[in-house]
């Protein structure tokens, strides 16, 4: 059965109706997710196996039954291999219908479907009892409820729940526990994603400041400045020092350290322990930890960041580790340096600190690491300062850039050969007869446009916290002349007769998926042509769609199919994921084209001309 719904459209802005299966979003969600990824994850689901074998085999030794339950079951991979090494009972739980239907299609077609039950419900709904979904409590939990931040998908509630209502209280949980690390470092290229750089010019003046509550915000001595096109002195933009003063955003940097080139990266402090997870129910889950820790400085330099990754502990012997370190601290780069697993469920992570830290070799530094159920942070403070409870204190962004701008962003900004760019074109155009239509979320380079002399400038910002963020650097620089405006319809309730004679889309718009929506700029131009000049400049005035052929190591394993895994056959869930994913696709290629072939050649058009 198929039904309208109603979906945004990123390249003009709005909403449309679409006819789509009823099933479509759940289907969109599944392809999307990293469940391919992990199942593709060979290490991950043998040392699942290994730690479920040692676990049954340990029960049935004590002449003890084995009843296993799954929280979180997915494709029931993990219920499937207890029932393959002896579980005397399985219960598996998934509270995300469509996984769930999947589940039970794929454990009936791997012959499963008498030994193991699966309960389309989350754990905490869970009953137990006759009339209950388990007839006992487990005496073996398995389960995978991490992320790349080990606790962000709430694996401390989900544990403590269980052992609480569905576990026994001599259990044995997979995994057994988990160690957490952290790496302090020094990284300018880190830098790049957190805090906006000053921009000078080529000699050496500055033409664009960054407040100083953005500069202090997690990491950024050591500032890379940017070498723009030649301007006076007195083209000087501030940004306000809330903005400079501001700590970040708590959020986690997920990336893929492995991948980062060891020449942007100088080691502070080498990898240690942090936080040790048991997840065993033997001591008490707390959700609120606090850890101090004194550690002498290796070398020169400022601490800016802290890399973070983690260990699974899976079995009760303490044998079968599960690492997701990076390649220069995996436990098994020594011993087989080209096969350290790639995983993009499971990243390492980058907490940016609230302020630098200039220490020299020899140094004593105190490593604060906090967490409460479902984030990490940390801080660092030399041992001749006190630590004060402000220390301790998660960090959250007041100045709205790291709350609405997501670190890509923040890094697009920082890009100097863009921005040298961007201002040598406002040099070039801008006099005092300009009125600016700026039309791309977060552009505060355009704002360099009323220090050129623009006799008006209009920025549109739909975001809330965006919309703050450009009005702080406004109000901060008394720039009388430009306006912040929610949206493009407002451009009416202006008045004065206002004709803009320049438009500037950098282009950039925070709803963009794919890189031919940030076209945009022509539909939103097009409705307001009466109030545009006849001589008006489209900037940019073009654009070209590019597109590369390439094969990847790893990175296809988030959409490529199964057909087995670990001996089972996962012909529903390939299915499920690669036929939604095609088609999408498919459709999406086919709705671009109809879309732009009636308006510019495949491949380059000119933007001026759509106006016109």
């Amino acid at each position: 059965m198929s039904t309208f719904t109603q979906k945004l459209n990123p390249i003009t802005g709005n909403f449309e109706w679409i006819l789509q299966n009823e099933d479509y979003d759940y289907h969109q969600e599944v392809a999307r997710s990293s469940y391919a990824d992990m199942l593709h994850d060979t290490e991950r689901n043998k040392k699942y196996e290994a730690a479920i074998k040692v676990a049954i085999d340990c029960l049935h030794q004590k002449g003890q039954k084995a009843n296993v339950l799954d929280i979180g079951t997915g494709t029931g991979l993990l219920s499937m291999l207890a029932a393959r090494h002896g579980a005397d009972s399985v219960v598996a739980c998934e509270g995300f219908i469509p996984m769930s239907e999947c589940a039970v299609k794929i454990i009936a077609l791997n012959g499963f479907s008498e030994r193991i039950k699966v309960v389309p419900k989350r754990s905490t709904d869970l009953t137990v009892g006759d009339d209950g979904d388990m007839k006992i409590r487990a005496n073996i939990l398995v389960t995978e409820v991490f992320d790349t931040e080990l606790i962000g998908e709430g694996a401390l509630n989900t544990f403590k729940k269980a052992h609480e209502e569905l576990l026994e209280k001599d259990c044995i949980v997979i995994p057994h526990s988990a160690v957490m690390y952290a790496q302090i470092i020094e990284g300018p290229l880190m830098q790049n994603w957190n805090n906006l750089k000053n921009v000078y010019n080529e000699d050496g003046e500055l033409l664009l400041e960054i407040p100083p509550r953005v500069k202090e915000c997690p990491g950024d001595v050591a500032v890379h400045d940017i070498q723009l096109s030649q301007l006076p002195v007195e083209f000087i933009l501030e940004i306000p020092p809330r903005v400079k003063e501001c700590p970040g955003d708590v959020a986690v940097h997920d990336i893929q350290l492995s991948q980062l080139p060891v020449e942007f990266i100088k080691t502070i402090v080498s990898p240690r322990v942090v936080f040790n997870f048991d997840f065993s129910g033997k001591t008490r889950f707390l959700y609120d930890r606090e850890d101090v820790q004194t550690i002498k400085v290796e070398r020169d330099g400022v601490a800016q960041a802290v890399f973070m990754w983690w260990d699974l502990v899976m079995d009760i012997n303490n044998e079968v580790i599960l690492s997701c370190a990076p390649y220069w601290a995996h436990p098994d780069y020594s011993k087989n340096n080209k096969d350290i697993p790639w995983r993009d469920h499971w990243m390492q992570a980058v907490y940016y600190l609230p302020t630098d830290v200039k220490v020299t070799k020899h140094d004593q530094i105190q490593l604060i690491s906090c967490h409460d159920e479902f984030s990490v942070w940390f801080n660092i403070k030399k041992v001749t300062e006190s630590i004060t409870e402000e220390d301790y204190i998660r960090p959250f962004c007041y100045c709205n850039l790291h709350s609405t701008y997501p670190r890509t962003r923040i890094g697009q900004l920082n890009d100097g050969v863009r921005s040298k760019k961007y201002v040598a074109l406002l040099e070039k155009h801008i006099t005092t007869e300009s009125v600016v239509l700026i039309l791309s979320h977060g552009f505060y380079h355009g704002l360099i446009a009323a220090k050129l002399g623009a006799k008006k400038v209009v920025c549109v910002e739909p975001s809330l916290l965006s919309r703050s963020f450009m009005k702080s650097i406004v109000a901060y620089n008394n720039l009388d002349m430009v306006e912040v405006i929610e949206s493009a319809d407002k451009l009416r309730e202006l008045g004065d007769g206002l004709k803009f004679n320049i438009v500037f889309g950098e282009p950039h718009y925070g709803t963009s998926i794919v890189p031919w929506d940030n076209f945009r700029l022509m539909y939103l131009l097009k409705p307001f042509k009466d109030l545009c000049d006849d001589n008006i400049q489209v900037f940019p005035k073009g654009g070209v769609i590019m597109a590369m052929a390439v094969e990847f190591r790893d990175l296809h394993k988030i959409r490529a199919p199964l057909i087995e895994c670990e001996g089972f056959k996962m012909g529903p869930f390939d299915e499920l994921i690669e036929v939604r994913f095609y088609v999408e696709i498919r459709d999406g290629i086919l709705d671009m084209i109809n879309k732009f072939k009636k308006r510019f050649k495949y491949t380059n058009f000119n933007l001026f001309s759509i106006y016109k």
